[in-house]
């Protein structure tokens, strides 16, 4: 496959709902920061094709809805009809953005993870806990959605692989959705030792589904 630089304007990749075009393609050849929709395209093929629905992954946009939602009874009003208190693992794609007027924003992606097993909330932050404040909000929000049966319960922090630059994030939340949805087993991704799935990995799962057509 060539560089998506190269090949014809109309060259778009899609999967479910999720449709990526040549800017957000480039972001994948540059080295650049994850944006909502690679990471949107990442969950949703996770969710379906590894996890076979088993685990239920909020894509960017959906967490940023509930996050900022007035209530409990917003969020249950936009995503009850989904039934995420009846699956055993429910993940949430975290980003810090406070403007949600402003696409893209933000500037660090985290993973948020109920388990019904252990009726618990765990973040996996590959930069030191930096997610933690965005991902409490949304744990809060959340309660009543995923059916945690004690809404009392604290965030857990868990000891995961670190980053080692500022914009490999999205790459790291990738790895560690991967790891969750291969087994549905939510300490996998506190014993991962290193990153399975690179850059570039990613880039070549993304374009093998591309197609060239109208915008």
């Amino acid at each position: 496959m060539e560089a998506p630089a190269n090949v014809h304007p109309n060259y778009k990749v899609s999967f479910e709902s999720v449709v990526l075009y040549i800017p957000d393609l480039m972001i994948l050849e540059n080295n650049e920061w994850f944006n909502d929709k690679i990471l949107s395209f990442i969950g949703e093929y996770l969710m379906i094709r590894i996890a076979d629905r088993k685990v239920h992954v909020f894509l960017p946009p959906e967490t940023e809805m509930i996050r900022h939602a007035k209530g409990e009874e917003e969020v249950e009003m936009y995503f009850g009809m989904l039934e995420v208190h009846l699956k055993p693992v429910v993940a949430f794609i975290v980003n810090n953005n406070e403007d949600v007027t402003r696409a893209n924003g933000g500037s660090h992606w985290s993973l948020l993870v109920f388990d019904r097993k252990t009726d618990d909330f765990y973040h996996f932050d590959s930069a030191n806990n930096y997610n933690h404040a965005a991902a409490e909000a949304l744990m809060e929000k959340s309660r009543w959605l995923v059916g945690q049966e004690d809404g009392t319960r604290k965030l857990i922090a868990v000891k995961c692989l670190q980053q080692e630059n500022g914009k490999d994030c999205g790459v790291y939340v990738a790895n560690f959705l991967h790891a969750l949805c291969e087994h549905q087993n939510v300490e996998d991704i506190g014993k991962m030792e290193r990153i399975v799935l690179p850059r570039q990995a990613w880039r070549d799962l993304i374009l093998s589904f591309g197609t060239f057509g109208d915008f």
